[in-house]
């Protein structure tokens, strides 16, 4: 009986039929429904990230295409195979509105699905992408870790005043309007007030061929150094036995008439002398001349189109002042830079302050140029052009010298054009390091139409092609100064992408007050003002980049990254300081200092064209109260008012904080009231 239990004890025939799958037809199944992990979690998610929906229209929309259009501002991809569709999550909401700014720039590339609400999820029809409103949203003031300016005072303007007004020209026996007769000068303008004060290199000496190349204001001056050593009588000597001046512009030359020896330097000379020669050379007698011939050759004109020309200096980004570049009036024009060296050396120093418009010499460490008066308001800052090479200067009395009726009479060869479709823009380091490449070695082919002329200005518009690789400077210059919107994939530009000039520190220093909104904090903005006058035209630029170049819609900048941001409707450049979320970045505007909070529709991208510096320096008020009053706070900031000029007691530079201090006489009285 035994044997038999076990050969049947294996035997199973329930077992047989569950593992037969054939056997295995069933006509209905109830299935308990299973709890859907990736679904609660999908939903949690939506209520925390904000997202959208990217319909796989095609096999080429995946993961990686998502990740690489949308770069780093994605939190996470997630696919419904299902439906075909992407749910692409961001960070916060203004990297949402970063990705619906780039739909608007490529609506081909992805579709996103629009309009699409879930009952189920109130957050998610807030965050979905909704069509593009006008309202802003509100300004989350919570959420921010650093404070934003209480005050929303309009950002300080300084114009500075001109250095030529029409009174000048029109008052009695003015100098100015016999040496100026077409108000050049009415209108013009120093651009170089950072690099007086050291902000960019301002001279540069190079030896090379026995000659120093002097460079400033774009110019360049070749200076012998046998004139430099050797004197002036002894030079005299020497070339009276070589070479005889010419009749006309009084300089040294070894051209002669074959038949009464009537010396002259070239054509332009001989036809100025043409009259009287001819009545003279017959008789076998030198001519007489007499100031008005030499007057009347002073009066040099533009070279005719299509001729060469170099440029001796630079003026604005759309005004340079060229000279001939021919071979006669090469000659002619060192003639007379060597002449103004030869009998300036021998002036009579100014003992008083020049009238405006006064002709004088003007003598440097290195050199000895004619100068007209522009300006004599400051004795310690005499503005005068030299009129030799056109650049405009500021300059001491006791660097200026009389100048000789025969050394003012001598002509002049440099004069103004105004570079055609240039704009006037801010001189930036980049167009400074350019032009101070235009030396004398760079020869320009000057084109121009007389009906081009600018009657305002009194300057012709000119183009100027260079005359060996056939490239246009006007092309060039443009090319330079007008921005170019930067993609929104591009990585940005850090703080430290622009140079941060130094102000000067030490006791009673004047500062302008550039924004004093954290005052109660300790902490207020300033700047010199000379630097406040460059900040103001700095903006022209911002401008002009954010109404008419900017196309980007809308712009959430990364934190700690430059940017171009509107505040009080003028654009203006700014760091993003902070991302809550909100659609509002809190902006610090670096020229001034508020922080202000800025809807990302008011944002662009920062263009790397703009390397202008920043001249503006956060300071610490030294003998600050800590538990400062309001009538102590009010008392305060109606002392260092937007924009007033104060006289600082002491400026403190903290080499191991790498920070500036201010101490006052206000704050340390507050201090002894508290």
């Amino acid at each position: 009986m035994s044997d038999t239990e076990d050969v049947w004890s294996d035997w199973n025939p329930i077992a047989q039929h569950y593992f037969d799958e054939t056997s295995n037809k069933y006509e209905r199944v109830n299935v308990a429904p299973a709890k859907d992990n990736g679904k609660l979690d999908r939903i949690s998610k939506q209520k925390q990230y904000p997202y959208l929906i990217i319909k796989k229209k095609n096999p080429f929309i995946t993961e990686n295409l998502l990740a690489n259009y949308f770069g780093d501002i994605i939190y996470e991809i997630e696919f419904r195979s299902g439906s075909r569709e992407f749910l692409v999550y961001f960070h916060n909401i203004g990297s949402l509105e970063a990705a619906w700014t780039k739909f608007r720039q490529f609506p081909n590339i992805v579709h996103c699905v629009e309009g699409r609400a879930q009952k189920s999820i109130s957050f998610n029809s807030a965050l979905q992408l909704p069509p593009p409103t006008n309202e802003p949203n509100s300004v989350n003031l919570e959420s921010r870790t650093i404070m934003i300016s209480a005050n929303k005072h309009k950002h300080p303007e300084f114009t500075k005043p001109p250095i030529v007004i029409r009174s000048d020209y029109t008052r009695k026996g003015s100098q100015l309007a016999d040496n100026d007769g077409n108000y050049r000068y009415l209108s013009v303008k120093y651009e170089f007030m950072l690099e007086r004060h050291g902000a960019y290199v301002l001279e540069q000496n190079i030896e090379k061929d026995q000659a120093v190349l002097h460079f400033r204001s774009g110019r360049s001056i070749i200076t012998p150094k046998i004139q430099l050593e050797a004197k002036p009588a002894q030079v005299e000597s020497q070339l009276e036995k070589l070479a005889k001046k010419c009749f006309s512009c009084k300089c040294y030359t070894d051209i002669s008439c074959k038949f009464c020896q009537m010396p002259f330097c070239n054509t332009i000379c001989f036809d100025v002398l043409a009259d009287v020669h001819k009545e003279s050379c017959g008789k076998g007698s030198l001519p007489e001349i007499d100031d008005a011939i030499i007057s009347e050759f002073s009066k040099i004109q533009l070279p005719p189109s299509g001729s060469n020309v170099k440029i001796s200096a630079f003026e604005q980004s759309n005004v340079v002042y060229v000279r001939s570049a021919e071979i006669g009036d090469e000659i002619a024009y060192y003639k007379v830079l060597s002449d103004v060296m030869l009998h300036g050396k021998h002036s009579a120093k100014l003992m008083q302050m020049p009238h405006c418009g006064e002709i004088v010499i003007y003598k440097s460490s290195v050199q000895i140029v004619r100068a007209m008066v522009l300006n004599v308001d400051n004795p310690q800052a005499i503005y005068v052009v030299c009129v030799d090479y056109g650049n405009v200067e500021i300059i001491t009395l006791d660097t200026l010298y009389e100048c000789s009726p025969y050394l003012a009479g001598l002509p002049r060869y440099a004069l103004p054009v105004l570079l055609r479709a240039v704009p006037r823009r801010f001189m930036s380091p980049n167009l400074r390091s350019m032009l101070y490449e235009l030396d004398h070695t760079y020869t320009f082919v000057l084109k121009y139409s007389k009906r081009d002329f600018d009657f305002d200005k009194g300057m012709q518009r000119v183009i100027l092609i260079e005359s060996e690789l056939n490239r246009s400077l006007n092309r060039l210059i443009n090319t330079i100064v007008n921005p170019v919107e930067p993609s929104i994939s591009e990585i940005g530009y850090k703080e430290d992408y622009l140079q941060h000039v130094h102000l000067p520190t030490g006791k009673n220093i004047e500062l302008v007050v550039m924004d004093n909104t954290f005052i109660k904090f300790g902490v207020i903005h300033c700047t010199i003002l000379d630097y406040a006058y460059e900040i103001t035209s700095m903006q022209r630029n911002f401008q002009y980049y954010g109404e008419s170049i900017a196309k980007c819609k809308s712009f959430a900048a990364p934190k700690n990254e430059l940017c171009i941001a509107k505040y009080q409707g003028k654009w203006c450049r700014g760091v993003c300081m902070e991302l809550v979320g909100d659609g509002y970045p809190s902006i610090l505007f670096i020229d001034y200092g508020n922080i202000a909070a800025v809807n990302v529709d008011d944002i662009r991208p920062y263009p790397p064209q703009f390397t202008f510096p920043i001249l503006t320096t956060e300071y610490e008020l030294l003998d600050m109260p800590d538990d400062i009053t309001a009538e102590q706070l009010a008392h305060l900031e109606k002392h260092l008012a937007l924009g007033a000029i104060i006289n600082c007691d002491e400026v403190i530079y903290n080499e191991l904080d790498n920070n500036y201090s201010l101490r006052l006489d206000v704050v340390q009285k507050l201090t002894m009231e508290n």
